[in-house]
């Protein structure tokens, strides 16, 4: 009669036992492998799809009356950074905000903000200026038409 050899696993060569869980093993281990991939596929067709759609609204900017105009001078205006100090030019923000001809094209704006900087524009409004600030230009964005 042939003996069978004890692993350092505790099981039998050849036994049942021993088959399933390695079974087991290599099923998680490449599930797991599996899944990692496909997580790693999504999140880079996520960034170049954002960059392209970045890029797309960079182009755009540069044509006069686009929102992508009004968000690129409000950006520019938020990162005043000049020799006496840093801060934003409050001036230059309400001087575009009084050039944005509609509430629905300030909504465009938003867009085209969220587009090149992914971020929200209000949000980034209410860090950079002042209460009083803030307020003036929500004021100038109530006294324009709808459309």
């Amino acid at each position: 009669m042939k003996k069978r050899r004890k692993r350092a696993s505790g099981s039998y060569a050849g036994s049942p036992a021993h088959s399933s869980v390695d079974d087991f093993k290599t099923i998680v281990i490449y599930s797991t492998l599996g899944l990692a991939t496909a997580s790693g596929v999504f999140l880079a067709g996520r960034h170049f799809y954002k960059k392209s759609k970045a890029n797309g609204a960079q182009k755009k900017s540069l044509q006069e009356g686009n929102p992508a105009t009004y968000a690129k001078q409000l950006k520019m205006a938020f990162d005043n950074d000049t020799w006496f100090g840093w801060g934003t030019d409050e001036n230059q923000v309400l001087q575009v905000f009084n050039q944005i001809p509609s509430k629905a094209f300030y909504q465009k704006v938003q867009k085209a903000y969220s587009d090149l900087y992914g971020k929200s524009l209000n949000s980034d409004l209410e860090d950079e200026l002042s209460s009083d600030d803030y307020n003036t230009v929500i004021r100038i964005l109530s006294s324009k038409n709808a459309k």
